[in-house]
Formats: C-alpha cells, sequence, structure tokens
C-alpha cells in the first residue's frame, strides 16, 4: 500500500501528529473547567462550614473536620493545576475532585440522615453540570458515574430506611441510576460536539501550519504582526521563529517606505487585492518579488481592523518572463538580421554582378570593333566592381560567422599603430585619388588585448568609411589614448559628417541606412554593423560623435595589454 518508505514515515508523522493534537487539546480544554470547579468547591466549601456547623451543632466536628479536608483538596488541585505537572494530568485531578465531592456528600448523609433528600439532589445536581462543564469522553464520565452509584448506594445502605426520599430503597438507587444515565448522555453529547470542534480546528490549524504560501495577520491600527506561520519565518529568515517579530512590524517586509505606501493606496482603494505584485525583504536585507493576496478583515467585536493574507516568492517567475522577454527580442534581432541579410543580397550583391554581367557581354560581343583602351576601360571597370562585391561578401561571411558563433576568437597582444599603417598602403589609390592624407598618431607603445584579424577588419571598415565621406584634400586621422584599463582609438575625417537623427540608426542591423560618398561611393550599411559585433567580441565599445558638415569620430575602445 505504501511502496514508498517516506510516504509511509510522513502518514504515520501525519496520524501522530493528528493523535498527539487531539490529546493536548481535550486536556487543554478540561483545565479552565477543573479550576472552576476546584474553586467552587473551595468557596462553597467554606460557606457549607458556617451553614452546617450553626444548624448542625451536635455533628459540628464531623462535618467541619470533613467539609475542611474537601475545602483543602478542591484548593490543592486549583493551585496545582496552574502548574506543568496538573496540567499534563487534569484527567486524574478530576477524578480526584470529584471523588472528594462524592465523599464529602455521602459523609453529611451518613454523620446526617435526615439530610440524605436536599444533599441527594445537590449531588446529582453537582455531578450533572459538572459532566457538562467538563464535557470529557465517554470512559471517564461513566468511570465517575460507577464512583457516584457505589458511594450513593453505600450511603443509603447505612441510613436509616425511614427517612429514604423514595418509597423503597430500589426506588431511591434507580433514581440514582437515571441521574447517572443522564449525565453519561449529555456528556457524551457534549463531548461528541467537542470534538467535531476541535477537528475542524485541527484541520484548520494544520493547513495554516503546513501551507506552503506565507501566512500573515497584522493589526490595522499599529501594524504588529500578530499572527504567523512557519512559511512566513523561513521566507523572510526569521530565524529564532516568532521571537524574532517583537520589534518588527508589517511595513518592515517591503523593501523600502515607497513601496509599502504604494501598496498602501491600492489596498485602500479596493479592500482586497489579489495577485499583487511587490518588492518585499527578509529580516537580513535580501529583496525579492512576492505575489501577495491581501484584504481587510475586522474582529468578532468589529473594533479592530486586521491586514491578513498570503505571501509567495514569484522572482523565479519574473526572472523566467525577464527571460523569455530576452529571448523573444533575441528572436526578434536574429529575424531583423535575417530580413537585412537577404535585403543585402538581393540589392546591394546583385548590383554589381548585374555591372560584370553588363560588361561582360559587350567585351564577348563587340570586342572586334573596341578599342584596346576600351578594353582597357571595361577591364578596370570589371576588377573593381568585383573588388567591392569581394569585400561585401567577405562582409557577409564574416558577420554570419559572428552571428552563428563559428567565428574564431584569438586574443593576443596587437600593436594597433603598424596596424593603421599597413592599411595607410591599402588605401594608397583611394587617398590619392581624394588628395587625402591618412595620418597615424596612434601611440606605439598603446597594445591591446584582442584578436588581431578582428581589430584589422574594425580598423579597415571605418578608415574607408572616413575616405569615402572625406572632401578632396581633406585628412583622416587616427589616435589612441589610454583610459585606466582600456585604449580608446578614434578614427576622425572632415568630411561631410552625418545628421543627429541618422547617428541612431548607425550599428543598428534592423535599419537600413546608407549614404552616398562625396566620391559617387555606394555602401551596405553592413560595415558599421560588423565593426560593433567585432568591437563586442573583444570586451570594447563603439560609438560616434559627428554635425552635419563637420566630419565625424568614430570611436572605440579595446583592453589594454
Amino acid at each position: 500500500m505504501f511502496p514508498n518508505k517516506n510516504l509511509l514515515k510522513s502518514f504515520v508523522n501525519m496520524v501522530v501528529s493528528r493523535s498527539k493534537y487531539f490529546e493536548l487539546e481535550n486536556k487543554r480544554l478540561i483545565i479552565l473547567p477543573l479550576q472552576i470547579i476546584a474553586a467552587i468547591v473551595v468557596i462553597a466549601g467554606a460557606f457549607a462550614l458556617m451553614f452546617e456547623v450553626t444548624y448542625f451543632a451536635e455533628f459540628s466536628f464531623d462535618i467541619y473536620f470533613g467539609r475542611l479536608i474537601a475545602t483543602g483538596i478542591g484548593f490543592l488541585i486549583l493551585v496545582i493545576s496552574n502548574f506543568e505537572i496538573g496540567q499534563k494530568h487534569p484527567t486524574i485531578l478530576i477524578h480526584v475532585l470529584l471523588l472528594t465531592i462524592i465523599a464529602s456528600f455521602a459523609s453529611i448523609i451518613i454523620t446526617i440522615p435526615e439530610s440524605l433528600y436536599i444533599n441527594s439532589h445537590l449531588l446529582a445536581l453537582v455531578l450533572f453540570t459538572s459532566a457538562l462543564f467538563l464535557n470529557w469522553d465517554l470512559k471517564n464520565q461513566i468511570i465517575v458515574a460507577i464512583y457516584y452509584n457505589i458511594l450513593f448506594a453505600s450511603s443509603i445502605l447505612l441510613t436509616d430506611k425511614s427517612i429514604y426520599f423514595l418509597p423503597s430503597m430500589y426506588a431511591s438507587v434507580v433514581y440514582v441510576i437515571i441521574i447517572s444515565l443522564l449525565s453519561i448522555v449529555a456528556s457524551s453529547i457534549n463531548y461528541r460536539l467537542r470534538q467535531r470542534s476541535i477537528e475542524k480546528t485541527f484541520e484548520a490549524r494544520d493547513f495554516f501550519e503546513n501551507s506552503t504560501e506565507a501566512l500573515f495577520k497584522a493589526s490595522i491600527e499599529t501594524l504588529k504582526i500578530n499572527t504567523v506561520n512557519p512559511s512566513f519565518l523561513k521566507l523572510f529568515e526569521f530565524g529564532k521563529g516568532e521571537s524574532d517579530l517583537k520589534n518588527y512590524i508589517f511595513s518592515d517586509i517591503f523593501s523600502t517606505p515607497e513601496e509599502f505606501e504604494k501598496f498602501s493606496l491600492a489596498l485602500e482603494a479596493d479592500l482586497y487585492l489579489r495577485d499583487y505584485a511587490a518588492k518585499l525583504k527578509t529580516i537580513n536585507n535580501q529583496e525579492f518579488i512576492a505575489s501577495l493576496i491581501v484584504r481587510i478583515s475586522d474582529d468578532i467585536s468589529g473594533q479592530h481592523k486586521f491586514i491578513e493574507g498570503s505571501v509567495r516568492d514569484i522572482t523565479s517567475e519574473k526572472l523566467a518572463e525577464e527571460k523569455i522577454k530576452k529571448y523573444s527580442q533575441e528572436l526578434k534581432n536574429l529575424n531583423d538580421s535575417k530580413d537585412k541579410f537577404f535585403s543585402i543580397v538581393a540589392h546591394d550583391l546583385i548590383s554589381p554582378f548585374s555591372a560584370v554581367i553588363g560588361y561582360s557581354e559587350i567585351l564577348a560581343s563587340e570586342f572586334r570593333e573596341l578599342e584596346l583602351d576600351q578594353i582597357g576601360q571595361f577591364a578596370s571597370d570589371i576588377n573593381s566592381i568585383s573588388q567591392k562585391a569581394h569585400n561585401l561578401l567577405s562582409e557577409l561571411l564574416d558577420w554570419s560567422r559572428i552571428q552563428t558563433g563559428r567565428m574564431p576568437y584569438e586574443p593576443q597582444k596587437v600593436q594597433v599603430h603598424s596596424l593603421a599603417n599597413d592599411l595607410g598602403e591599402l588605401y594608397f589609390e583611394s587617398l590619392k585619388s581624394k588628395n587625402l592624407s591618412l595620418v597615424n598618431k596612434i601611440n606605439p607603445d598603446h597594445l591591446v588585448i584582442a584578436d588581431y584579424k578582428m581589430v584589422g577588419t574594425i580598423l579597415r571598415n571605418l578608415i574607408s568609411n572616413a575616405i569615402k565621406f572625406s572632401h578632396h584634400g581633406g585628412k583622416v586621422s587616427v589616435t589612441s589614448t589610454r583610459i585606466n584599463e582600456k585604449i580608446q582609438f578614434c578614427v576622425e575625417d572632415e568630411g561631410i559628417g552625418i545628421k543627429q537623427s541618422d547617428i541612431d540608426k548607425l550599428f543598428k542591423i534592423d535599419v537600413h541606412h546608407t549614404q552616398i560618398g562625396t566620391g559617387q561611393e555606394k555602401g551596405t550599411g553592413l560595415g558599421l554593423i560588423l565593426c560593433k559585433e567585432l568591437v563586442k567580441k573583444n570586451n570594447g565599445d563603439i560609438w560616434v560623435e559627428s554635425e552635419d558638415g563637420r566630419g565625424a569620430k568614430f570611436i572605440f575602445t579595446l583592453m589594454s595589454a
């Protein structure tokens, strides 16, 4: 039935816990009735001493002694019931107390047979009332009834039969038995009702104690937290249990006073909040995001109001939501990248190949009619167009490899000064055609830790752009500055600049932005995007500073070696 040992152990613990709870609750519920009955015995005993000694002077010593003993026992039981030993064994104290009451009445009846009538009624009333008042279990009630019947029957047998309050001894015994049975039945009914009440209380307590959600109740006037369950103590890291709550109020669980003020306004407006998200903090100031279900409630008298509800930590859920949003954004970026890729392939890559095909068709069909210098011009144009197409393909390939994580990253010490010199030679013809000068002001001592090929691609694209947008006779300069643990590089031109509205379009794959150069050069817009990816790959940043008509500064940083 229980294949899992842990499940069996859990079931046994639950049964034991339930049984123990019923046992303790029954003991707790009869402590107060026991104390009240004991107090009544003491008070009634004192008055009885005065009354009976006055009216039965010839029996004063016997009566006084018997009542004194009963009153003393009642007082002793009253005292013991306030200590731990008495609260652990209340049933024994009740038996002693009821035996004392029965014995006290029986001794009076034996001593003064004429009092049988009044004392029998008084004793029956006392036992019947005690049974209802105590409403303890049937077994103990039957035991008390046996005491009552034996002792009362004995007192009848030992007295003068002429003073029986009923026609015969049998009738008297029947009367006593009926009283006992009524007492037992009444006690049994009351006991069952109490057990149902205890069971409901146990279920409520069990739910409260074992709820996975943190439950609480706090005064709305003082904000003092009155009641919490173990999950609340665990969630807010109260290591010493409820004792830590003494100097802790409800507003303290919120991360900031502003957060509590926001919650208060929401609760005041609605009186019931469901799935209210708020930033809370533990007793050790560890913040977390929680979902609260809270309402305003009244006590029984309606004079005091409380804030009660539950708290659930939803930090992991919120983090999951953020991850989903992040992944959604990444997916959008990938889709945008795909669209950009196909746009470039469809437009920028097809255009140069169309030009190459056109020139080659002319050469193939009309080469006999063409002059040698015309053929040379066509060949030069084909070569130029092919170079541009090749560069574009290289950029597309590099960008694609970065996106798919297939571009190898091999960091090493790189002297960027020598790289800039090499690029000056690479772009010698482009610089010459526009009468531009490339000034390399990079400090040779400024070494960086980066991938050599990637740094070359970054500089090549930025210098190529600077040449493209520079006016004839201008200057392109490359500089470096050490800033803390990084080296900041700047590629600056004196060209047409960039409009402020266009600056935000740069470095974005989802925005197709190109600009015609001063020599009618066309671009794809992919070069800057590739630069951004490569700089990021090398743990750096890149940005642009420019004004329309006043040149541009493209700045990027790399880690210093």
